[in-house]
């Protein structure tokens, strides 16, 4: 459910469509955190892959952090974009932003159905070792 409410804005973010109008510092603030976010969502999901027997909630929680740093690139993106927007140039970017949309939201559903994937197997593996 997660990865659908995400088509709206995400196309919304591809296509230019919602302007925001800050300056350069905070846009430079953005990618900083954005920076610190992902890098962060890395290690964190890095640690769960070495754990392959951890916690599936743990695994869960981390994987949804990681797609959030996704988003943030793209909301990133989508910012220093606007920021340098130029009123000749009104959709120049939209063939970059619209492919590196599509790619982020790819990687968002291949993580979900893997994740999906990994607890279905994890719930049958503990429902057969229950039966016996």
């Amino acid at each position: 459910m997660l990865d659908l409410s995400l088509i709206l804005p995400i196309s919304m973010m591809a296509v230019l469509d919602k302007p925001v109008s800050i300056g350069l510092i905070p846009a430079i603030a953005m990618a900083a955190y954005t920076t610190w976010k992902i890098t962060m969502a890395s290690i964190h999901i890095g640690r769960q892959r070495r754990r392959s027997a951890g916690n599936i909630l743990v695994a869960e929680l981390r994987t949804v952090n990681f797609i959030d740093a996704l988003v943030a690139i793209l909301t990133m993106q989508n910012t220093l974009i606007m920021v340098n927007r130029t009123a000749t140039d009104k959709n120049a970017m939209l063939p970059v932003s619209a492919a590196s949309s599509a790619v982020i939201y790819v990687v968002i559903v291949a993580i979900t159905v893997r994740m999906l994937w990994k607890g279905v197997q994890q719930t049958n593996s503990s429902f057969v070792q229950k039966q016996i």
